[in-house]
């Protein structure tokens, strides 16, 4: 980089409204895409692409396994682009939002390409678009910690980026209903629906990559090198990442937030992929209908604000995170009764409550979303209390190998619950056994999964103010501070975050 001269890319500027769309406008790819996943793209290949139920299932393992692999070199990979002349051209975070821009919208639209039983055709382009939200998802994680060291302006900024997911999600669902009923219930409009997504996930991608900046490689230098120990020679490669990451999941804080994050997520994507077989086959209804209810999504914008108020008010996300437990159990217990009782209800009755569960569960599912997501950017900072380090990719790599887990699991165990209760691919009735099958995944595995989550939720105390504190003790110890002289509060609210006790904090290498 020439001196004197300092490229947009790192060039930080107010956080305002339209710089906070500009940020959240990617997720319009992160959450559409995971909700496909969980919500029609399992059906598609089932009915249309002739793969049995068990194939499907055995296609997302794989894809998600070997990215899931991948994501945890991805982390340090753009952790340490900074070095690189076309890192620091670009950005080391940036960079990569550009490649997933360009693998997005050539392999999305090949998903849902009818190719009758062509299981490899199905698998490269899955694992080829699972590699595009990895390579995004990365360096995406990075940027709310990297643009802003306020909790107040990423609070906003996530909670613009939660009203545009929650628009994302609505529209994954909304375009195929349309074009269901619009166009009879076939696969030409999922392949349409396809071909759409592509090009807007690939284009929200890009606004992205131009609103937001990052951390300059000059200052990552200043501060690690101010903080290095002799042990960081050796952390360059697989190796050293491979250390990072088992130092990142022995802080307390991160440990417990990618746990609460994989269950509740994990919960949330196995509901959601046995949501639209549930429709069909369990209560005997349309796809269009299927797809309509989940197009309730929509609902998520309007629970956003409230979200964020309760949020803000209390800057305690644990009453958040019980109210959407609480709504998801209620949920649960209506699904399952309906299972029981729609034969006795008739058609319109079944629908109508459909619509009431589907609303609750939409407004339960955006509490646990914001949430969450209101917590993971404070939790690199956590990590650089400990190790002193910046190591924001690490934790965002950490994080999408446990988002990528979540979706392999969830959509593979449907598959292969649905091939032992003797799903048929095409039918249109299933057996008992079948229908009884897409209920465990639907409900039975979600409880237990949240039940484990609300457990955590309870002994976990990262939040707005406790980040406060912890972020005044970094910038403390950073500027020379003695550690000495810590506040007996302070030293006691690091330790409980960490896990560690305070002389093993910062600069413990050395």
């Amino acid at each position: 980089m020439e001196k004197g001269k300092k490229r947009w890319v790192y060039t930080p500027h107010k956080i305002s409204v339209w710089r906070s769309i500009g940020y959240g406008i990617n997720d319009m790819n992160g959450a559409s895409w995971g909700t496909l996943v969980g919500s029609y793209l399992m059906f598609f290949l089932t009915t249309y692409g002739k793969l049995s139920a068990a194939s499907v299932g055995m296609l997302f393992l794989i894809g998600k396994f070997l990215n899931a692999i991948f994501s945890m070199l991805a982390g340090s990979i753009s952790d340490r682009l900074y070095s690189t002349k076309i890192g620091r051209r670009f950005g080391r975070r940036h960079l990569l939002l550009l490649v997933g821009a360009l693998l997005t919208i050539i392999f999305f639209p090949m998903l849902f390409i009818v190719m009758p039983g062509s299981f490899v055709w199905y698998l490269v382009a899955f694992v080829m678009v699972e590699t595009a939200n990895v390579i995004i998802g990365t360096s995406y994680e990075t940027l709310a910690t990297e643009m802003t060291p306020n909790a107040d302006d990423r609070v906003k900024m996530s909670s613009i980026r939660l009203f545009i997911s929650a628009f994302a999600t609505f529209s994954v669902s909304a375009l195929p209903a349309t074009l269901l009923a619009v166009l009879g219930e076939g696969a030409q409009a999922y392949t349409i629906s396809g071909i759409v997504f592509g090009i807007v996930y690939a284009v929200a991608t890009l606004i992205t990559y131009r609103s937001t900046w990052e951390h300059s490689p000059e200052e990552v230098e200043a501060f690690e090198s101010a903080n290095r120990s002799e042990d960081d020679v050796e952390r360059n490669g697989f190796v050293g990442s491979l250390r990072d990451y088992w130092e990142m999941l022995r802080n307390k804080s991160a440990r417990y937030m990618v746990s609460i994050y994989f269950m509740t997520y994990f919960a949330k994507d196995c509901f959601s992929t046995a949501f639209l077989y549930y429709v069909v086959f369990v209560l005997g209804l349309s796809q269009t209908v299927g797809q309509g209810i989940t197009s309730l999504s929509f609902i998520g914008m309007l629970v956003v604000p409230v979200a964020a108020f309760m949020l803000i008010k209390t800057k305690n996300p644990k009453i958040n995170w019980s109210t959407s437990f609480t709504l998801i159990y209620v949920v649960m217990a209506g699904f399952f009764a309906l299972s029981l009782m729609h034969s006795n209800l008739g058609k319109g009755s079944t629908i109508i409550t459909l619509i009431v569960l589907g609303v609750l569960w939409q407004i339960g599912r955006q509490f646990l979303e914001y949430t969450a997501w209101q917590v993971i950017p404070l939790v690199p900072d956590v990590d650089t209390i400990v190790s002193s380090k910046l190591r924001t990719g690490t934790f965002a790599a950490v994080q999408s190998f446990t988002r990528q887990l979540t979706g392999a699991l969830g959509s593979a165990l449907l598959g292969f619950i649905l091939q032992w209760g003797g799903f048929k691919s095409g039918a249109l009735h299933q057996t008992v056994q079948a229908q009884n099958a897409i209920l465990i995944v639907l409900i039975v595995v979600p409880v237990i999964a949240i039940a484990i989550a609300w457990w955590m939720v309870a002994r976990f105390n990262l939040n707005q103010k406790t980040h406060k504190v912890l972020h005044d003790e970094i910038d403390r110890l950073q500027a020379g501070g003695s550690k000495a002289d810590v506040d007996p509060d302070t030293k006691a609210l690091v330790e409980n975050l960490t896990g560690y006790k305070y002389d093993q904090i910062w600069n413990r290498n050395n």
